[in-house]
């Protein structure tokens, strides 16, 4: 044994591979090494208060402790933002979207990027003309905006002939030369009295013009450089805090200010589509890292969100500019994902528009996120993942007929990133979906164990419903009918069940008349699930409920408040309990929900059998209701759900299967309209009804301008 090991040791001494075994240790260990001082940092950083406690404990408890324990203590310290972003459950903080280090991107002084031969050089007309119209092609919004704001640009080859290259010569010595004087200022920044002697150079169209033309006929990196310079300056320039030297153009018009942030946001795609091409497929790109264009474009892109950074900071999300900038943007995708720090770092400048801009930035800021989550891997994506729920958590604090609208577009929107196609974005949807829906059962029971003040108010706010409500949206869509047929099955199925159980348990924690609106949301949730998928929920229990509470049945106060819109409540306020607008407020929504219900159950070959015990319970309401108005509507009601059931009848006496035969089964009148039944005929109706009356509440509502 020992001869055979000093054997081995001769091998391995004389292939010299010592060498690269002790550097191959050291990189090892150096790594181990920044890993602990980063974890570190980060846990010295933490803002919040609960969140850095949380972490401390964890650290100092004792490792022979019960881990039962350990879970029940976290549980109890973080507050409801934590819980619902699913904080302390042992997510990789590797991955997570909220680390601070890695989306800080350091300013560069592009020093260096100056001509390359390789990427530049003279063109010919004939070939310019093929690029422009190949970039025609490719990017027709960017051939367009050319053709509406810069079309002398288009057509060099018609006017001054050999003229424009004397001119665009001239114009990059100057700038050559003011980019020397700059880099003089820059070496003497402690030196005060040599500061003050120096002038910064005013930045004119004929500037930008000159860089817009190198740009566009030889792809020029230096001009570019040059047009990211101009832009920190423009960025900088309406900054609170002005950087010492961060101005290294003077901007004396809006115009030019204007000028140079779109020539910024629209020409940098372009040359680095030239310098660092790449491929795509199915929202996947594919290009060379380890060459040197590679690197000068991160050093490009790193500076350019820097200042897009800066000036985002500065300016009003009704100005325009925000959304031109997440629109641009996006074109960068196929470089940024090859850069952790750069994407990590335009992620959180994404979200933070997406939460709090105006509804178009807020669009082409979802767009931008989404083509990041498509193109990034497993890791990034669920940074944006984790991100963009945070940024709706954040969001979903209060509720108003102003911010409404806005909230059901972040979670219509946001829905779509958890469904994205693919096994690998399924599994992490599904990963992720369970996490947040367990916080969501935490909190719930919670509620049910200590059944206090504090604890159903960790239910029963805007928060917890909205919550409920964008899952809903998510599984739903997951798990629809018509695309289980295209694409399959979706992990998210199975977790319908443990959703419906959340939510049956919220609203059996405090079933009082005051949170009755707060009973609908829930209910309208599990509704959507009935109608996209297919499960049978028994929703109509909890609005039979309703109808039985005392406050429809008792002689109700007379008021001359108006109705209540439910849109904008989950709790009744004071002032309306017992009053008679309320009951009815209250009798009419009920009714409208079991319409809609049964409405989705109309076209069922055994709908009969399903409202027979809904039809007796509503005729039961029907006699012992003291209120003609409900009488009315429940009247009505039974009649459709008979009406339905016949005709469901006469359509069962043509089918020649047993129940047995489950595929036939579940054809049955399956290209129908469900508007073409009795029920659903007068659920229409409805609908045309109550959209007139929603309209006429939407501007009471906004004329009182309260948060609810």
């Amino acid at each position: 044994m020992a001869k055979s090991k000093a054997k081995q040791t001769k091998t391995f001494l004389k292939k010299n591979l010592l060498e690269g075994q002790i550097k191959n240790r050291h990189k090892a260990r150096e790594f181990k090494r920044k890993v602990q001082a980063r974890q570190v940092k980060r846990n010295k950083g933490r803002d919040d208060p609960n969140q850095k406690g949380k972490h401390v404990e964890e650290e100092e408890e004792d490792e022979n402790a019960p881990p039962a324990a350990k879970d029940e203590d976290s549980e109890d310290e973080v507050d409801l933002d934590d819980v619902l972003e699913g904080k302390g459950l042992g997510s990789d903080e590797e991955v997570d979207g909220n680390d601070d280090d890695e989306a800080v991107l350091s300013d560069d002084d592009l020093s260096g990027l100056d001509s390359d031969p390789d990427t530049e050089g003279s063109v010919s007309l004939e070939q310019h003309a093929a690029e422009l119209k190949a970039l025609a092609d490719k990017d027709p919004e960017f051939y367009k905006y050319l053709q509406e704001n810069d079309a002398e640009l288009l057509d060099f080859a018609g006017e001054n002939g050999g003229d424009s290259d004397e001119d665009e010569d001239d114009v990059e010595v100057d700038s050559d030369e003011e980019m020397e004087d700059l880099k003089d200022k820059q070496s003497k920044k402690g030196k005060g009295k040599d500061l003050k002697t120096r002038s910064t150079p005013v930045l004119t169209l004929e500037m930008l013009r000159g860089w817009q033309k190198s740009i566009l006929e030889v792809r020029s990196i230096s001009a570019l450089r040059k047009l990211l310079l101009a832009f920190r300056s423009a960025a900088s320039s309406g900054a609170e805090t002005e950087q010492e030297g961060s101005e290294l153009y003077e901007i004396r018009s809006a115009e030019v200010f204007n000028k140079v942030i779109v020539t910024t946001l629209k020409y940098t795609p372009v040359v680095l589509t030239h310098v660092v091409p790449f491929k795509e497929k199915d929202g996947k790109y594919k290009l060379s890292t380890n060459s040197k264009e590679f690197r000068t474009a991160i050093r490009l892109i790193r500076s350019y969100f820097v200042s897009l950074q800066s000036l985002l900071d500065s300016v009003a999300s009704d100005s325009g500019i925000p959304a031109m900038a997440a629109q641009e943007s996006a074109k960068l995708v196929p470089w940024v994902v090859s850069d952790r720090k750069v994407a990590r770092g335009w992620l959180k400048l994404l979200l933070s528009v997406y939460e709090s801009a105006a509804d178009d930035v807020r669009v082409a800021a979802f767009v931008a996120l989404r083509k990041l989550a498509i193109a990034s891997d497993h890791s990034l994506r669920e940074s944006v993942l984790k991100g963009v729920y945070s940024s709706l958590l954040a969001s979903f604090k209060s509720t108003s007929a102003y911010s409404l609208p806005s909230l059901n577009l972040m979670k219509n929107s946001a829905s779509t990133l958890f469904v994205l196609p693919g096994k690998q974005s399924a599994e992490l949807s599904y990963q992720l979906a369970f996490t947040y829906i367990r916080m969501l059962a935490i909190l719930l029971r919670k509620g049910v164990k200590e059944s206090s003040k504090e604890s159903f108010k960790s239910v029963y706010n805007w928060q917890f419903v909205h919550a409920v409500d964008f899952w809903s949206l998510v599984l739903s869509e997951a798990s629809d009918q018509e695309r289980e047929v295209e694409q399959g099955e979706s992990p998210l199925k199975q977790l319908l069940y443990p959703l419906i159980q959340v939510v049956v348990g919220a609203i059996r924690l405090v079933p009082t008349a005051r949170y009755f609106p707060l009973r609908f949301h829930l209910v309208r949730s599990l509704l959507r699930v009935v109608q996209r998928t297919g499960t049978y929920i028994p929703i109509s229990t909890y609005m039979f409920e309703v109808l039985d509470s005392p406050d429809l049945n008792r002689r109700a106060k007379p008021s001359t408040l108006k109705p209540l819109d439910w849109e904008y409540f989950i709790r009744c306020p004071a002032s309306y309990l017992k009053t008679r607008v309320y009951a009815e407020g209250l009798a009419e929504e009920a009714v409208y929900v079991l319409t809609e219900y049964y409405s989705t159950l109309s076209l069922s070959i055994g709908f009969p059998e399903l409202v027979l015990p809904a039809i007796v319970s509503l005729k039961r309401h029907g006699k012992k209701s003291g209120n003609q108005k409900l009488t009315g509507m429940i009247k009505s009601l039974v009649e459709k759900l008979e009406g339905n059931s016949k005709w469901i009848e006469e359509r069962r006496e043509k089918i020649e299967f047993t129940p047995s035969k489950r595929d036939k089964v579940d054809r049955f009148l399956k290209g129908d309209n469900i508007e073409s039944t009795p029920l659903g005929a007068h659920l229409k109706l409805m609908n045309r009804v109550r959209e007139q009356k929603r309209l006429t509440l939407e501007k009471a509502a906004r004329g009182d301008g309260e948060d609810l």
